[in-house]
């Protein structure tokens, strides 16, 4: 499956052997930067991709508003309309109501759902219809395999491009930071910028890494069989923001792996593809977490953008240009290229790279090349290139090659059909009787044909078989080749080549006419968003709290203890536990029963195959209830531990009346809105569900980054896992100060997994008297690293807003003062 941006990388990716083509519209897809397609133009493209035999699956992979849910209708609609093979979905009540509105339009779970396990899979199979899911890019061939085996929903997996350093679905950067959600589209690609690694209070030389956040990227064309054998059915290539060249290289060398596995013969790439994949894009070239994890090797560190092919480093300047020493063998990533000879050439871009974010980075097109020894020099146009500014040893990449360029596009220049569709034909041709022939394809459509006149005997060279086969295979630019003729009855008669032509002719015309009339996708029924916001509606809570309470997430056991000091002078109702070590949980819970405090554990925000051992611990300490993270939780203790109470958080994505009323009927008592929601879309929603299910989060350092890659191994530890990394994380400090100089919380959890926390508070204490009148009850500020005095001081003041004893706005000007770092309204929007 190619990604395609716009018109041209579809081409591209049509002409060069796609089975499928995913891309997206102007609204609610998660490229909102791409030039993408528009709704109406929708039947346009689809009939495109159909001629060409190729499936058009549509990105509706953002979480989506309760206001947006009517216009979200009419997409959904429009799209049935236009035979789309798939729209691939985020949002689960999305999923929902198109299960409702339309069961024939298939939906995909994409990679935003971070499904990372089987019960999470099984779940939107069985609750939301959905028929293929795109796994989270974290896991290896091992999970995959795992997941296969647990499951009959078909598997989809990325082979090529970015790579995101944030869990897909849990990345709340972009929003934290300047209110664009990665969730809706958005994403600012912080992960692409400079940090500094703050540890224990004082900065880490790491020499020339500076982006610590910014992995390689995938490319894992040499593992394809061993994906296809652990049961993957479908290979996604990433890029809807990349060149028409790049979908052409990219689908180019990804048909003919798949081809060789499927085959059963030897995939090996050619120096050629290896060129062209490192030329069209490449940061460094990995197989991401596909292998297993591999710190040291998923993020370089060095540069945050495509560099192309590396070709040497300067050597020296001269009066016209630059000496470059040559590797021996150019090198990106894992992919080693031998460009036998000369690896550039006049009209080829170069850039210089010095190896840090600040550098006056030169770079332009080569005008003339002059061999030296050792070594060969490099010079640019009058004025193109500041030479003093080019340092000596500094890396030389080739970024663009014309002739590459020029050959990828030519790849797509003409309108063909790649993949054609084997037709059969059938035959009769019977003495004073019109020839008759019947042309089927392979999902069962026919069509049969007469020709004008009967046929009469021959007097010589009766028709044959053979002379069938030659006239019938003629389909030239039609979206079909002749696998086979065959004869019901094939009198020794005479066919004119005109007679056949044009039989074949009309065969083919109406073969096409039903194949286009095919798939047409129904709405069942109109109103499904009515009926179910009326069900979401219609949900209330068995035993309503009436007076407004306050719970509290403590992340360490020493602020469990500060809470149950202070228990009798703050109103605390419920703690939630959020250790990195779980297995602290069976301390925890009797610490806080013995204060009277009502305790809840919560899970981790993923779950990989083979980790639900770290759901058991959690069960094993017996809480009152279970702070539930993902769908992994969501399922195993409905089945295993019926008896706790389970609340839904934030990482579940609810965004909607939809996905609420969803988690509602799935067990989950409590709920916790998506932290990418402002006031105006929590109230939406608030509006039409009752407000009593949800708790706001009122207090809390935004988690921004949620990531497999463990910052701590790769920049504290020559090691490159929690095998080998000696922890590092048990006994430093550690903070990201991006360019902003804030530093940015960085904590490991229980399976190595980094959250960045947002170095300034998010508060909503403004807001607690809007939230109260329109019936939340539930108020809840999370700790991160306060210690007792600093607890003590945060809750007292959020207790008296909350029991109306204190103003919101006059307080929160008192928060900030307590806080060094400030703190804002982040996500929320009061106006």
């Amino acid at each position: 499956m190619s990604p395609a941006g716009d018109f041209d990388a579809m081409r591209a990716a049509v002409a060069n052997g796609a089975d499928a083509v995913y891309f997206g519209l102007d609204q609610f897809n998660a490229r909102h930067r791409a030039t993408n397609f528009t709704l109406e133009k929708l039947p346009e493209v689809m009939a495109y991709l159909h001629r060409h035999n190729v499936k058009g699956y549509l990105t509706f992979n953002v979480l989506i508003f309760s206001d947006e849910l009517p216009s979200a209708v009419e997409y959904a609609k429009a799209m049935a309309a236009a035979k789309v093979d798939a729209v691939i979905v985020q949002d689960l009540g999305l999923a929902l109501l198109l299960r409702e509105l339309a069961p024939d339009l298939h939906v995909h779970g994409s990679t935003q759902m971070t499904l990372t396990e089987p019960r999470g899979v099984t779940f939107v199979k069985n609750d939301l219809g959905v028929r293929r899911v795109v796994l989270a890019r974290e896991l290896s061939g091992e999970d995959i395999g795992t997941i296969a085996r647990a499951t009959d929903v078909p598997l989809e997996v990325f082979i090529h491009g970015a790579l995101c350093v944030a869990y897909s679905g849990q990345c709340l950067t972009s929003e934290a930071l300047g209110g664009r959600s990665a969730n809706r589209g958005q994403c600012a690609q912080a992960c692409r910028l400079p940090y500094e690694l703050i540890v224990d209070g004082t900065k880490r030389d790491l020499g020339d890494k500076s982006y610590l956040l910014s992995p390689q990227d995938l490319a894992a064309y040499d593992i394809v069989d061993d994906l296809v054998k652990a049961g993957v059915s479908c290979f996604k290539i990433e890029g809807r923001l990349k060149s028409a060249q790049y979908v052409a290289a990219t689908t180019q060398t990804y048909r003919v792996a798949i081809d060789a596995a499927v085959g059963k013969s030897r995939f090996e790439i050619s120096n050629s593809q290896k060129q062209n994949l490192a030329q069209v894009f490449s940061r460094g070239f990995t197989h991401g977490f596909l292998d297993g994890v591999d710190h040291s090797e998923l993020v370089s560190a060095l540069f945050p953008k495509s560099r192309g092919i590396r070709i040497g480093t300067v050597s020296g300047t001269t009066k016209r240009g630059v000496l470059v020493k040559l590797d021996r063998v150019s090198s990106n990533g894992r992919m080693a290229i031998d460009p036998g000879g000369l690896p550039l050439k006049p009209g080829d871009g170069v850039v210089f790279d010095e190896g840090h974010p600040d550098q006056d980075e030169q770079g332009g097109r080569i005008y003339e090349i002059f061999p030296r020894p050792a070594a060969i020099e490099i010079a640019f146009g009058t004025g193109a290139v500041n030479l003093k500014s080019i340092a000596m040893g500094a890396l030389v990449w080739k970024t663009d090659d014309p002739e590459i360029r020029k050959r990828l596009e030519q790849s797509y220049a003409r309108d063909e059909v790649s993949r054609r569709v084997p037709v059969t034909a059938v035959v009769r041709a019977a003495a004073n009787a019109p020839l008759e022939l019947t042309l089927s394809d392979a999902e069962g459509r026919s069509v049969t044909v007469t020709s004008q006149q009967a046929l009469e005997l021959a007097r010589n060279q009766p028709l044959t078989l053979e002379s069938l086969r030659e006239q019938l295979c003629r389909l030239g630019d039609t979206p079909f080749e002749l696998a086979d003729v065959t004869a019901e009855r094939l009198d020794a008669v005479m066919a004119p080549k005109s007679v056949l032509n044009d039989v074949r002719r009309r065969a083919v015309e109406q073969l096409l006419a039903v194949r286009g009339n095919a798939g047409a996708i129904s709405i069942k029924d109109p109103d499904a968003l009515d009926y179910l916001r009326d069900a979401a509606a219609a949900q209330h809570p068995e035993s309503p709290t009436a007076q407004p309470s306050l719970t509290v997430l403590a992340r360490t056991l020493d602020q469990l203890l500060a809470l149950t000091t202070w228990r009798r002078t703050l109103p605390v109702a419920t703690v939630y536990c959020d250790f990195e070590d779980v297995r602290k949980y069976a301390d925890a819970v009797p610490i806080a029963r013995d204060a009277g405090l009502t305790v809840a554990l919560a899970t981790t925000r993923i779950i990989k195959p083979n980790e639900e051992g770290l759901l058991r611990q959690v069960a094993a300490a017996n809480p009152d209830a279970i702070l539930v993270r993902n769908l992994a939780g969501l399922s195993f203790f409905r089945e295993e531990r019926p008896d706790l109470t389970l609340l839904g958080d934030y990482s579940l994505n609810i965004a909607n009346e939809l996905t609420a009323g969803l988690f509602l009927r799935a067990g989950l008592q409590r709920l916790v809105p998506s932290y990418d929601l402002n006031w105006k879309q929590l109230r939406a929603m608030l509006t039409r569900i009752d407000p009593a299910f949800f708790e706001a989060v009122i207090h809390q350092h935004m988690p921004m980054f949620h990531m497999e890659h463990c910052v701590f191994c790769h920049t504290l530890s020559n090691g490159k896992d929690y095998r080998d990394c000696g922890r590092p994380c048990d006994t430093h400090k550690v903070e990201l100060k991006a360019r902003d100089g804030q530093p940015h919380p960085l904590v490991a959890d229980v399976g190595c997994r980094n959250t960045v926390f947002n170095a300034s508070a998010q508060s909503a204490l403004e807001l607690v008297p809007q939230l109260k009148e329109i019936g939340v009850r539930h108020f809840r500020v999370e700790l991160l690293r306060q210690d007792a005095t600093e607890t003590h001081a945060l809750l007292t003041k959020y207790a008296d807003v909350i029991a109306s004893r204190a103003d919101g706005r006059q307080t929160v000007r008192g928060l900030r003062v307590l806080s060094q770092l400030g703190v804002t309204r982040g996500t929320f929007d009061y106006e």
